[in-house]
């Protein structure tokens, strides 16, 4: 077989779908490494079998930029299972209504700012209110003249995490200097120097400890913090899918400002399904086995659709039409809806800030709903080979006078 890497650089978000076309799994070569390709509920419940690891699995260029060294998202068993509980009690259902409760304010004071404005973009918008509200709500100390550079510094390791070029190297310099900075606070809080509330995320990083029960060391205590301010920035590029789906579905905008929150919390679940972000995740064998039908050698990776999953037609009709109606009719399967990846939260890999994410997603799209504004012409393409993408322009929304 070919070994599809390349391919998967060059074609991005459709790589997967096209060559599995609705089957559960199909044999690739990826990485130099035989490999089965899975997706659809079936695949889901596959890819999340103890019979693989994460340990391995992400090449190094992304794991290190994306995730950091040490990561939960390279780790598996006990270990991962001790880790993964730090994200877990951290972010329980009252700390995220908290965080909510600040995005919300925090967006009132965007509006307030727009006023005497023409034009904002809304994706370089939302970075700054996003990275407001978690840097607050997690305990970390920013000057109000410094929130702007580490705002950007954070979406800057999201957006140029996998792509090679200028932007890979500026996501590079971004996260090296991340790294120092929360490493460098996790010691200070350890010193008695910074004193953040307790259960906050700066507090429960800098507290965190191994499976032997010591400190974790700054770095990787450091990583820990970054993962969960970090993956809140990046609710962005949902934020800026969402201002498109407001203008092109005028009814749900005007249900959601009249105050329906059914309908803002189908809305913002839709938002994630329909848009792209994750197009695959990995996993690697510990042994030789079977993958529904695809012999996978020890060593060898099984590879989720993640992106072709959340456009099942089987189990979403006409799954790119935006159609927040489909988390009205009913219960959603979990393994059919992926975007953040699939398994139990605690013990699994699914990701912990699910909530997060449509939390921060209902807060941005309720006070846009609200604003008088119209999208004006602008480069509305999305390219589907880059990961993670969004609307060229970023959004540009042309503000009315209130």
């Amino acid at each position: 077989m070919i070994d599809r890497t390349l391919q998967l650089i060059r074609d991005g978000y459709p790589w997967a779908p096209r060559l599995r076309s609705g089957a559960a799994a199909v044999p690739i070569r990826l990485m130099g490494r035989r490999a089965a390709l899975v997706g659809g509920p079936e695949g889901v419940r596959r890819f999340y079998d103890p019979r693989l690891r994460r340990k391995g699995a992400f090449p190094p260029p992304i794991k290190l930029v994306l995730f950091g060294p040490g990561t939960v998202h390279g780790l598996d068993d006990a270990e991962h299972h001790h880790r993964k509980a730090l994200y877990v009690d951290l972010l329980t259902p009252d700390a995220v209504a908290a965080l909510g409760d600040r995005a919300a304010d925090e967006w009132r004071s965007a509006l307030r700012r727009w006023a005497g404005r023409d034009r904002v973009v809304l994706f370089d918008e939302a970075v700054q209110v996003l990275a407001a509200s978690v840097l607050g709500w997690g305990g970390v100390p920013v000057p109000q003249e410094e929130l702007p550079e580490w705002a950007r510094r954070l979406a800057a390791v999201v957006d140029g995490f996998a792509t090679p070029g200028p932007e890979y190297l500026r996501a590079a310099l971004a996260r090296r200097r991340l790294d120092r900075w929360a490493a460098d606070l996790v010691r200070q809080v350890r010193a008695g120097r910074l004193r953040p509330a307790p259960g906050t995320a700066l507090h429960t990083a800098a507290g965190a400890t191994g499976l032997d029960g010591r400190p974790l060391p700054p770095r990787t205590a450091g990583v820990a913090l970054l993962n969960v301010l970090r993956p809140t920035v990046a609710v962005a590029w949902f934020i800026a899918f969402a201002g498109v789906a407001l203008h092109e579905h005028p009814e749900w905008r005007t249900r959601i400002a009249g105050g329906d929150d059914a309908a803002l919390d189908a809305f913002s679940q839709e938002v994630r399904r329909r848009y792209p972000f994750v197009p695959v995740l990995a996993a690697k064998a510990r042994a030789e086995q079977d993958v529904l039908g695809v012999r996978v050698p020890r060593g060898g990776l099984v590879v989720l659709d993640v992106h072709g999953t959340d456009h099942d037609p089987e189990h979403w009709p006409d799954p790119d039409r935006f159609d927040p109606q489909r988390f009205l009719t009913g219960d959603v399967d979990p393994d059919t809806l992926v975007p953040q990846g699939g398994g139990d939260v605690r013990t699994g890999h699914r990701c912990p800030g699910e909530a997060v994410v449509l939390t921060m997603i209902a807060e941005a799209v309720r006070a846009l709903a609200g604003l008088e504004h119209t999208l004006p012409p602008q480069d509305l393409r999305v390219d589907m080979s880059r990961m993670p993408t969004r609307p060229r322009s970023g959004v540009v929304l042309a503000l009315q006078e209130r």
